[in-house]
This record gives C-alpha cells, structure tokens and sequence, in this order.
C-alpha cells in the first residue's frame, strides 16, 4: 500500500539534501568553509509499523583543505588539527578561516569578531589570559604601536613588531623582532558536534566538549602558516554527483507522489 506520510518524508529528504549540496558548492570558493554532510537514519522499520521514518543527522567534515598563499601578513591558516578563537564580546567562536584584517587597531575575521591571543612578554612568554590582539598604526608616523615599522606571525603564531634601530656613528640599520601576541589555538574532543553560528564558524556544543585552548605545536595541535588561507575542502566533482543522484530520487519521489494522489481523488470522485 502506498504511504503518503513516508513519501513526502522522503521529497523533503532530498530537499534537504540538495540544500545542503547546493550550499556547499555555493561556499567551494570561500577560505576555511568546512562542507557539510547530511544523513538520514531508520527509527522505525516497517516490522514496527513505522513506514521507514527517519531522522536527520547534519554533520560538518573537517578534513584538511589546500593551504594558498597570499603574502597577507595578517592571513593565517590552521595546518593541521585546531581553530583560531574569535570574540563577538558575548562568546567565542572557532574558525578554520584565516582571513583576519586589522581594524581601528584590532585584528578582526570577515564577520568583525575580534580574533583571541595571548599577550607577550619581552623573552616571549606568555604574560596574559586571551584577549583581543590590537596593533594600531599611528597615521602620522606610520609606526605600529609608535614604535614598530611593521609586524609578521611565525608557525607557531606568535606576532612580532619589527623595530628598526640605526646607529648614530655607522649609520648601519639593524631590525629587531619583539614579540607581541601569541595567537590561541582550540581544539575538541569531538569537533564534529560543534555547532555552525556562522558560513565559517563555529560553537561548543554538549556533542563536541568544551575547548581545550593552547598555542600551535602544543600537543596534537597542528602549526599555523603565515600568509597563507586555507582553502575549503569542498570536492566539487562528488558534490556535483551527489547533487544529480539527489535531484533524480525527489523528481521520482515527487512524481509517484503526485500519481498516487491523483488516484486517491479519483477514487474519492467515484465513491461521491
């Protein structure tokens, strides 16, 4: 007997489904996008009278993606396990996207969140708890922090002034790397329960654990590299197969579904 409640179910799984293509196809361009990944699992087989339903399960893959270099100085890419931790003032969010930028002397994502560090002391130690990394630039002058004629990040995230010193009797100019900030790197037990708040980023979630936040190169925490973007690990040529295999089972589900439903009005037509 043809079921109408299982039928739709499944045309709106493969809406579902083709969303979810769709928009990973839309973001195969965008740095640090993580596709995503939508599943639908029995509940209820037919021997419990349940039609087949199902549940959804999303999930985002977080496989590594290819590592483009900009020559930014501020761009940054996570290679290896970690996200960088951003701030919308209220809660922190993680980030595999990299394209930071400073604004009115704060380093910022895209979406304006403020990108989390450490602050350093002179040997370079860590002297603070995670906080905004600002850096402005004096428009006169055009030092950094009045003093710095420019600034780099290592692999291991820390951000360096660079300090340009003359000397009065030579005349010989020597440049010297402060460090300033160190840049916080998280990570999860299970990354794969965190929750989207954004097209690239991320919140803790009882499924992925709170965050565990250190520095690149600690433990199983991949390195940072510097002026270079991750690309998404979108694999268009899967998503486009994907996409046609969805598109074939909702035209099929659709059109049995509008068969049997002109059969049932038919039928209601000549019980009238």
């Amino acid at each position: 007997m043809f079921d109408f409640n299982n039928s739709a179910n499944a045309i709106q799984q493969n809406q579902t489904m083709l969303n979810s293509y769709f928009q990973n196809l839309q973001n195969q361009f965008t740095p640090g996008y993580k596709a995503e990944s939508v599943q639908f699992n029995d509940i209820m087989g037919q021997t419990m009278g349940g039609g087949g339903a199902k549940t959804q399960q999303s999930g985002i893959i977080f496989s590594q993606g290819q590592l483009f270099q900009t020559q930014n100085p501020t761009n940054l890419a996570m290679d290896g396990q970690g996200f960088f931790m951003v701030s919308d003032g209220f809660q922190n969010h993680y980030t595999r996207d990299g394209r930071f930028a400073f604004n009115n002397g704060t380093l910022t994502n895209p979406e304006g969140k403020k990108v989390m560090g450490y602050k350093l002391d002179a040997q370079g130690n860590i002297s603070s708890d995670p906080q905004a990394i600002e850096l402005s630039m004096d428009p006169n002058t055009k030092l950094y922090g009045g003093k710095y004629t420019g600034f780099h990040f290592d692999e291991t995230g820390k951000m360096y002034g660079e300090q340009t010193i003359t000397d009065p009797t030579t005349g010989q100019s020597v440049t010297e790397s402060v460090p300033l900030y160190q840049v916080s790197v998280a990570s999860f037990a299970n990354a794969s329960g965190l929750k989207k708040t954004g097209t690239t980023t991320f919140a803790q979630s009882e499924n992925s654990g709170n965050a565990v936040v250190g520095v690149a190169g600690q433990g199983a925490l991949g390195r940072v590299a510097a002026g270079s973007l991750e690309l998404a690990n979108v694999d268009f040529a899967q998503q486009a197969a994907a996409i046609g295999m969805a598109k074939q089972n909702y035209e099929a589900n659709f059109a049995a579904f509008k068969a049997m439903d002109k059969l049932t009005q038919s039928a209601i037509g000549l019980v009238r």
